[in-house]
């Protein structure tokens, strides 16, 4: 039968071994707190820009302020240039002068031709000087005449006959005479067609001023593209020249709601775990109860304090970003418009060199035109020339007929005039028959007579055949001399028309090139906004560099801050783990009932023993924050959790190890294991933290 206890006294304290712990830990964190920790990081917690971003940014200014622009300004001066020169003054001035000079002048073989078809006499009045004499001869008077002048009578009966012969007239010889003044039906039409025009000329000739319809848009756009600029750059100007750098509206809100977040987070839980944990411990209103308070809310104004820098510098440096992204665009902005007026005015130039190509063109075609017009002209006039020498030598072939019809007629008329004396001499010779002496007179007579007549008539054939070949010599002469001076008019003409040609190629040859020129001043404007933008391309590479190593350095610094921190924060985080694990078994010293039975003192002794004993297993917690690092004197580092039991249905909340991880992490006998069930032994463990 058991006994009824004498005595039942419960009160709650930090069991004996732990209180000089607690005590000599409270007395660090004092000294902590009284010194200032945790300390904050002194210096600027943003790392300076480096020399690579100062020297790119300074140069990146000072070119955009002072750098060299002229390569700009000469292409500028070049594309005005190309769009207001003229044509090439000389070059048009010869192609004019070409057109005018297409008056060839008459044929200097017209005159001669002329004369040649009038019938010129030149040699037709050349005498032979025997042909007096032999004149005189046919008179010759045989003195023995008169002695047979009585035998002259003497009729031969064929006389009459033969006399009738003498006045013989060539049928043909009228003929002839008519075909002198042969006329060639083809001169007509050749004379028509010496003033050919060709059709097409008059429409090519306003071919020259050709004026492309797109011309005069592309003029106005690259007027509109020079007087305006990208709507665009007025919303960059603000942000790229910095006005807006710590302007957010928004960033005191934002500051202001996570400073909030720490301050709830200090009013809700921090504190009300500290008069949780002081109220468990009765040490509500206690010096190390207002310590906690403090530390607390000190660290809660570090806090905010550092999420307000944090915030404010990320802000400022988000806005230098800003800044100078703003200004690249603004820059890239203007380089694009600068780009589109060059294509606008490199547009319109090549619109110009399109229409004075076609207008050389149309030139060129009118000139061609004109040239083939008077081409044909000057072939029409050869035909014309070649129809009139055709005609002549028609008429003096049929003159050299008709006078070779007259010489033979008067052959003719010779034979019967001869026949006629034959009978004559016979009707003659029968009177001398009668008298011989005298018949032989008037048979000396008469045939000196008949020798001078023929002697005469042969002179006068002679002298007639001279006149006939001076005046074919002498045609055949004006002839070649035609021919000659046509064949010189005609290689003066040649000679124009090749000069002309070599002036009109000159003349296309300078336009070529000014338009060469033209293009190449054009390309080289084009590029010089390529070039001015090379300027920064070192300035680029080198910002790159120096955002490389900004970043570089603002991490070293973010380090470092991080080390300084965790070092500042390291003495405060051990003593209030150790602080924790003291107080993860709970306060409970107790003062067990007396009882007379042997299992009431056993009893007792197992409730003496867990007041040294914590419950950590894994098994056991619900896990809510990972606070950090216990460090242990074999170098290992145990994990302190925030966590509650799973049959708390209170669900307070505790701080301290897990059983498991320090079996493993120190082992020995800092861990206890009862009915499957771990537990960290407080005091064992307590050796073997730093």
């Amino acid at each position: 039968m058991t006994s009824s206890p004498k005595e039942s006294t419960t009160k709650v304290e930090p069991w004996d071994g732990a209180k000089p712990y607690l005590l000599e830990n409270y007395k660090k964190f004092d000294e902590l707190i009284k010194s200032g920790a945790p300390k904050q990081f002194e210096g600027s917690t943003v790392a300076d820009q480096s020399k690579a971003t100062l020297d790119a940014l300074s140069g990146t200014e000072s070119l955009a302020r002072n750098g060299n622009t002229s390569a700009l300004t000469n292409a500028t001066n070049a594309v005005n240039g190309v769009m207001t020169q003229g044509t090439n003054t000389q070059a048009n001035q010869t192609l004019s002068q070409l057109q005018q000079q297409m008056n060839f002048g008459a044929n200097p073989t017209d005159t001669i031709a002329k004369n040649i078809a009038n019938g010129s006499n030149v040699g037709q009045n050349y005498t032979n000087a025997a042909a007096g004499t032999a004149a005189g001869l046919q008179n010759y008077q045989n003195a023995a005449a008169g002695t047979a002048a009585g035998l002259q009578n003497y009729q031969n009966a064929a006389a009459s006959t033969a006399a009738g012969q003498q006045n013989f007239t060539n049928a043909a010889a009228s003929n002839a005479a008519g075909l002198q003044n042969y006329s060639n039906g083809a001169i007509s039409q050749f004379q028509g067609m010496a003033n050919y025009l060709n059709p097409a000329l008059a429409q090519s000739q306003g071919y020259g001023n050709y004026t492309n319809a797109a011309a005069g848009l592309q003029s106005n756009q690259a007027n509109s593209l020079a007087q305006g600029n990208n709507p665009a750059m007025d919303y960059l100007k603000n942000t790229a020249s910095g006005s807006n750098i710590g302007n957010n509206p928004y960033l005191d809100r934002m500051v202001s709601n996570q400073q909030d977040a720490i301050a709830d987070k200090l009013k809700n839980i921090t504190n009300p775990g500290i008069d949780s944990q002081a109220a468990a411990m009765g040490r509500m209103g206690s010096g190390a109860y207002a310590r906690q308070r403090n530390s607390a809310e000190t660290t809660a104004a570090n806090e905010m304090g550092k999420v307000a820098t944090e915030m404010y510098g990320n802000q400022y440096n988000q806005d230098v970003q800003n800044q100078m992204n703003a200004a690249g665009q603004y820059g890239n902005f203007y380089n694009s418009d600068v780009s589109n007026r060059m294509n606008a005015n490199q547009a319109l130039a090549g619109t110009d060199a399109q229409q004075q190509q076609l207008r050389q063109a149309g030139t060129s075609l009118y000139g061609d035109l004109a040239n083939s017009q008077q081409s044909q002209r000057l072939n029409a006039a050869n035909s014309l020339s070649n129809a009139y020498d055709s005609q002549q030598n028609a008429r003096l072939s049929a003159t050299q007929t008709y006078g070779n019809l007259l010489d033979s007629q008067q052959s003719q008329r010779l034979n019967a005039n001869q026949n006629y004396a034959n009978i004559l001499d016979s009707q003659q010779s029968q009177r001398l028959n009668a008298n011989q002496n005298y018949a032989n007179i008037l048979d000396n007579q008469q045939a000196a007579r008949l020798g001078a007549n023929s002697n005469y008539a042969n002179i006068m054939d002679s002298q007639n055949a001279a006149r006939q070949n001076a005046l074919n010599s002498n045609r055949d002469f004006q002839l070649a001399g035609a021919n000659l001076a046509s064949s010189n008019y005609q290689n003066s003409i040649a000679n124009m028309l090749s000069g002309n040609s070599q002036r009109l190629n000159a003349a296309n040859a300078a336009n070529n090139q000014q338009n060469a020129v033209a293009d190449q001043r054009l390309n080289a404007a084009s590029m010089a906004g390529q070039t001015y933008a090379n300027q920064y391309m070192p300035y680029q590479q080198l910002a790159g560099v120096g955002e490389a190593r900004d970043t570089r350095a603002q991490d070293v610094l973010n380090a470092a801050i991080a080390k300084h921190d965790y070092d500042a924060q390291l003495p405060m985080t051990n003593i209030a783990n150790f602080t924790n694990l003291l107080n993860g078994g709970g306060y409970s010293n107790t003062t067990t009932p007396v009882y007379s039975n042997t299992g009431g003192q056993v009893l007792g002794g197992i409730s003496a023993l867990a007041g040294l004993l914590s419950l950590c297993d894994v098994r056991t917690k619900i896990f809510h924050e990972f606070l950090g690092y216990m460090p242990a004197i074999n170098g290992e580092r145990v994990g302190m959790y925030r966590f509650s039991y799973k049959d708390d249905p209170t669900g307070e909340r505790h701080v301290g190890p897990i059983a498991q991880e320090v079996e493993a992490k120190i082992g020995g006998d800092t861990v206890v294991e009862i009915d499957g069930v771990k537990y960290v032994n407080i005091e064992a463990m307590i050796k073997e933290v730093a």
